[in-house]
C-alpha cells in the first residue's frame, strides 16, 4: 500500500510538471528561437540524456558486480602513507 501511494505521488507530480511545463512553452509566442536554438537545445538534451544514463549504467555496473566493496576504507592507513611522502 505505501509504494503505491509513492509511486502514485511520484506520477502526480510527473504529470503536474508535464502540464505546467508545456503550458508554459506554448504561451510563449513572444520569444522566437531560430533553427540553430532549436538544434543546439536538441542536441543539449540529448547529450544531457546519454550523460546521465551512462554514469547511472556504470554506478549500476559497479555495485551490482562488487567494485563497490573492493575499495579500501582505512583511513588510518592512507593518512600514514601520505604523511610517509
Amino acid at each position: 500500500m505505501k509504494k503505491k501511494i509513492i509511486i502514485l505521488s511520484f506520477s502526480l507530480t510527473l504529470l503536474i510538471v508535464i502540464v505546467f511545463s508545456l503550458k508554459l512553452w506554448f504561451n510563449m509566442d513572444f520569444i522566437n528561437i531560430s533553427t540553430n536554438g532549436i538544434v543546439a537545445i536538441s542536441i543539449c538534451i540529448i547529450v544531457s540524456l546519454l550523460l546521465g544514463f551512462g554514469l547511472m549504467g556504470l554506478a549500476f555496473f559497479s555495485s551490482r558486480f562488487g567494485f563497490d566493496e573492493q575499495v579500501n576504507h582505512d583511513l588510518e592507513s592512507l593518512l600514514e602513507k601520505h604523511k610517509k611522502l
